[in-house]
């Protein structure tokens, strides 16, 4: 299972569901064929973290966090469905 949740600038965030995927609640931000930027959720007291880069150039990552920062509460929502 892998929904894309939000397109938007060119950039894709996906959440992959079991059994491929694990906690803590992330998700994984490519753009065209690049990438992707692993983007962990704030969960608790802890703020949203870029996780892991794989091919984005730095402004890319910058739009990606960025991203996931606007639709945060959407996403973690649906990380949060697909996971339980």
């Amino acid at each position: 299972m892998m929904p894309t949740i939000i397109v938007e600038d060119g950039f894709r965030v996906v959440v992959f569901g079991p059994p491929r995927e694990h906690r803590p609640p992330h998700v994984h931000v490519v753009k065209g064929t690049v990438g992707p930027v692993i983007i962990r959720l704030a969960i608790e007291r802890r703020p949203p973290a870029v996780w892991a880069v794989y091919g984005l150039a730095d402004r890319d990552v910058l739009a990606a966090f960025r991203l996931v920062v606007k639709y945060h509460d959407r996403l973690l929502a649906q990380w949060r469905r697909i996971h339980g």
